[in-house]
């Protein structure tokens, strides 16, 4: 019995994934390739351009190809020529096996190694700004998920420093993911009171910067320069806005924390970590409700794409 691949679905298997219309249709190189090229350029964009950019520059390209490989694995499977037996390749099975081999590779990086996160807010804000995509290492920190959903939990074995970048679980609601400074550590004393940051009694300030003033929302910021061990950054305050601490809400450990109305200070207790904002008058961190367990840590930031 002769056999012909049907174009309409060649097409039809480009939409789910691009190589798996061109297996079937017999072009099995052509669609290694394509998959290839797009990985890359997929890569390129996230990498090299500006982050609320990227993703939709990388939306376009993802649905100008999905079209371009319809268009390419129709016609090829158009002039197809009729075989005497059906290759094994364009099996239902196959085609089935190759998609779901590319779905486990996926999630197996996503979970285990390195994830991506778009910034939903300005807390961060200077050294991240609203919109921007991050790269976050997972692997070392236990906390196995991807897509949001969690796995499996593991004990961290990658170093927790302070000033790092970390992506968690938030504490009050862990179908959240937030991202904030690493300030304490498990035994740390954390003081936070007219409005500068200080760690096992010493400042992290080192300088007052030129002032900003935010163009789209008309607000003059501060900039400071502060230094955490080796790592210098800058954080922003609102000029001439002198409130003090809010109330927490309750948390867990509450009794190590002793809050004012100026000023607060916080003993870290075992097995968890105190984070703040760099936008310390925009930022809801650990100052209100609480610490991040170790087990809610997902990674690390390794590359801001702003």
């Amino acid at each position: 019995m002769n056999w012909k691949p049907n174009k309409w679905i060649a097409a039809a298997l480009n939409i789910f994934f691009s190589p798996l219309g061109f297996v079937y249709a017999g072009a099995p190189r052509m669609g290694a390739l394509v998959f290839g090229g797009a990985v890359l350029l997929l890569c390129a964009m996230f990498f090299l351009l500006p982050g609320p950019r990227a993703a939709t520059v990388m939306l376009v390209f993802q649905v100008a190809l999905a079209a371009v490989c319809m268009t390419a694995a129709y016609r090829i499977a158009a002039r197809a020529p009729l075989r005497a037996a059906r290759p094994a390749s364009t099996r239902w099975y196959v085609l089935l096996a190759i998609a779901l081999a590319y779905v486990a590779v996926v999630v197996g990086l996503r979970a285990f190694f390195y994830e991506t996160f778009r910034v939903p807010a300005t807390s961060m804000a200077p050294t991240i700004q609203l919109g921007a995509n991050l790269l976050v290492q997972k692997w070392g920190y236990g906390h196995v998920s991807t897509f949001g959903v969690p796995i499996a939990s593991n004990p961290i074995s990658a170093p927790m420093t302070r000033g790092d970048l970390i992506v968690f679980d938030f504490p009050r609601d862990p179908s959240q993911q937030f991202i904030k400074r690493l300030i304490g550590l498990p035994g740390d004393k954390v003081a936070y009171r007219d409005r500068q940051l200080f760690i096992n009694g010493a400042t992290t300030r080192v300088r007052e910067l030129d002032a900003y003033l935010d163009p789209e929302q008309s607000v003059a910021y501060q900039r400071v320069e502060e230094q955490i061990g080796t790592l210098r950054f800058q954080t922003q305050l609102r000029t001439g806005d002198t409130r003090g601490t809010h109330e927490p809400d309750d948390f867990a450990f509450k009794e190590k924390c002793v809050h004012d109305a100026m000023a607060m200070q916080c003993e870290v207790p075992p097995g968890h970590y105190f984070v703040m904002g760099d936008n310390r008058d925009n930022s809801y961190d650990s100052r209100y409700w609480g610490f991040v367990r170790a087990d809610q840590v997902v990674g690390k930031v390794v590359r801001i794409m702003q």
